[in-house]
């Protein structure tokens, strides 16, 4: 089987609207490992991103809306730290891909 035929291997990626990342800061229990800025983490990133392709990893990104991930997060008595946001977008990335 040729690579084009071998299935790569996907990773979730939490993004960041620009507008909610001061009230994502202000929640995040591990804020002092957070960039300052949107377009500081945006940039990482992007670098993170490219990095991931170069050795065969699909990154696709799910769109952590504070919203929706607070309301997940006191249903199950979660903080906002990285353990937390990783089992949000996994359990979203799941249900995109069962459509």
């Amino acid at each position: 089987m040729n690579k084009s035929n071998q299935s790569r291997m996907v990773m979730g990626v939490a993004i960041y609207l620009p507008h909610q990342w001061d009230r994502f800061l202000a929640t995040a229990k591990d804020r002092d490992k957070l960039e300052g800025t949107w377009e500081e983490w945006r940039a990482i990133l992007d670098e993170s991103e490219r990095n991931m392709c170069a050795i065969g990893i699909e990154p696709i990104e799910v769109v952590l809306d504070m919203d929706e991930f607070e309301k997940y997060c006191a249903e199950r008595g979660l903080s906002n730290v990285g353990g937390s946001r990783a089992e949000y977008v996994a359990e979203i990335l799941e249900k995109q891909t069962r459509r």
